[in-house]
């Protein structure tokens, strides 16, 4: 009796990154501390946000918004404090920071639990990329004023 061959997967191949770069936050933590006295915690967060900046980089593309048909409604997720912060990646805490703080609009809030909707926290989240890019570009002319003047 034979029996029957599952037919071979070609193996997937994923494509190198068209760009790599390998960034030592270090010396951008040293100009920032010659500028500002930073303390042990300070320095920590400093090197996180670098780091996430480094990892989490943004691509532009079209922002032409899809259209939408009748038989498919529009909808915005409402999401808790944990899915927002797992959607754009920080702690929990983060996020009920950031809307007790009102960055991100309270949806509604039952209780102790606070919700949030999706689209509200993409956009807070595009604009602290923003802010982000912003602040290290500023950081870049300090360095470069810094290091080629003399």
């Amino acid at each position: 009796m034979k029996t029957a061959r599952k037919p071979t997967e070609a193996p997937q191949h994923i494509a190198p990154p068209a760009l790599s770069v390998n960034i030592d936050i270090d010396p951008l933590v040293e100009v920032v501390r010659r500028h500002v006295k930073l303390t042990p915690q300070a320095t920590r967060l400093i090197k996180g946000e670098f780091a996430q900046l480094f990892r989490n980089p943004t691509i532009s593309g079209s922002t032409r918004k899809p259209t939408t048909t009748k038989s498919e409604p529009a909808t915005d997720p409402v999401l808790s404090t944990q899915e927002a912060a797992d959607l754009v990646g920080v702690s929990r805490p983060y996020i009920v920071a950031r809307i007790e703080a009102g960055d991100i609009p309270l949806h509604q809030q039952v209780g102790n639990q606070r919700r949030v909707l999706q689209s509200a926290v993409l956009t807070w989240h595009r604009q602290e990329q923003t802010r982000r890019r912003k602040a290290l570009g500023q950081l870049g002319v300090d360095l470069d004023s810094e290091i080629f003047a003399g």
